[in-house]
Parts: C-alpha cells; structure tokens; sequence
C-alpha cells in the first residue's frame, strides 16, 4: 500500500522524536498516528510478556488484562510463535490473529466486550526464532476501527522500532549491571560475577533446578549463591530481591 505524504511525514517526525527520547514512544504514537491506547511489552525466552508499560488506559481494563486477561488475549505472543520464519509481516489486526467465530468463543471476549473495545492491532519485535517485545493498540467504542493505511504506517516503522527497543533494553541492562557491580558500594552488597548470572535467570522467572541446568552447577550452589544475596541486599525471598535491586538501578 502507497502512503500518503501526509504519512511519511509523522513518520520522519516520530523517527526523530524517539530517537531524542525512547521513553516517549507511546505518547508519539497517540500524538502523530492518533493510536492514543498502547501497551508496550518485552518477552523472555518462554514468551512470556513481562515489563508492560500502559498507556491512557482506564485503572480498571489494566488490573483485568494483568489479573485475567493477559494469557487468554488472542494477540499475546505465545499465539504467534508459530508464524515465525514464515512472514514477512511484523504487524498484524485482530481479525488476522483471529476469526469472529473464535473470537466470539474465546474467554478474551469477554474482556473485549466488558471494556467496549472495538479493535486491537499489534507490532511484534522479534527475530527468526523469538519474539523479544512488542506494541499492541486498542479502539473502543465511538472510535474508529483500524485500517490498512495504520498497519502499513506501522509496518513501515517496524525496522525502526527494532532498533529503538533492542538499543533501550541494552541501555537498561547496562545501567543494572553498573549499579550491581558498582566498585564505590560497600563490600557486602555488591554481587559477585556468579551472583548476577543467577540474578539474570530469577528475573526471568527460573527455578532453582533450571537455573543450576542452564550454568551447569548444583541446586544446592544456586540456593548458597541465592542465601549469599539475600543477606547482602537484607531481604528474605526472591521478590524482594528483585524489589531492591530494581529499585537500586533505577
């Protein structure tokens, strides 16, 4: 599909403005493309979305999608893996991720007609064999359905966001692993080159054993190296160890 001039024009504007500021990705969208209702997320090695980022949506529809609706959503990328490899497109509608008749059926209608919403599209960031983020925009009622020239203006856009994402991701992974290792932090509580390899995996949800599989040590090393952190960071589990380094890079 041919755009307009109209298009190529926000286009450029959008380029330069996430260039300036990555964290100003959605209010762009909303402002040169009218998408004003976007959910930004990243993927691990399970496909599992993880760090959603909401953008003008009601309290209410984001604690339903954390809650409830996240795994029954027709476009989660668990439900794309398998178009990997075989298309060229990044950015899909609804109706291409999904039938009316199995949308109808599906428990995420549910939440659609709940929530008023009268259209989804999404922009998936992936490579051959893995989707690593993704964008995903939603109509409701009294708005306009998606068209083709939205999906081909994302389309467009899609090497870039590439790009954009891949370069943040890598910017907020170096900014922890600074502060984690940070040479002028008291001695107890920095960790140590085997403490932030474990730190890597919990974050990403491992178990003990799939941690102690993925760097070919014990079980029983993994929960000395957890014990180790827990007393340096002053915290008793896994979720307040995330809290208090995630707190600590920000």
């Amino acid at each position: 599909m041919n755009l307009k001039k109209a298009d190529y024009r926000n286009i450029i504007h959008f380029i330069n403005g996430s260039l300036s500021d990555h964290k100003q990705i959605q209010p762009l969208f909303s402002e040169f493309f009218q998408f004003h209702h976007s959910l930004l997320w990243h993927a691990d090695e399970k496909c599992d979305m993880h760090s959603l980022k909401f953008y003008n949506f009601s309290e209410q529809l984001i604690l339903d999608y954390k809650e409830t609706h996240n795994m029954n959503d027709v476009m989660h990328p668990k439900k794309h893996l398998s178009n990997l490899g075989g298309s060229k497109e990044s950015v899909y509608l609804i109706g291409e991720m999904a039938t009316p008749k199995q949308l109808l059926s599906s428990s995420y209608h549910k939440f659609i007609e709940r929530h008023e919403i009268i259209d989804q599209m999404v922009m998936y960031l992936s490579t051959a064999t893995a989707i690593y983020a993704g964008i995903g925009f939603v109509r409701f009622k009294g708005e306009r359905v998606f068209t083709r020239n939205d999906k081909a203006v994302l389309q467009t856009l899609s090497t870039h966001m590439q790009h954009l994402v891949i370069n943040s991701m890598r910017i907020k992974e170096i900014a922890t692993v600074n502060v984690l290792v940070n040479s002028d932090a008291e001695p107890k509580t920095i960790l140590s080159n085997r403490e932030l390899e474990i730190y890597r995996l919990i974050v990403k949800g491992y178990s003990n054993i799939e941690i102690a599989n993925q760097l070919f040590i014990t079980v029983n090393t993994v929960k000395k190296h957890l014990r180790n952190m827990y007393e340096k960071k002053q915290v008793n589990n896994r979720t307040g160890l995330i809290y208090k380094l995630n707190n600590s890079a920000r």
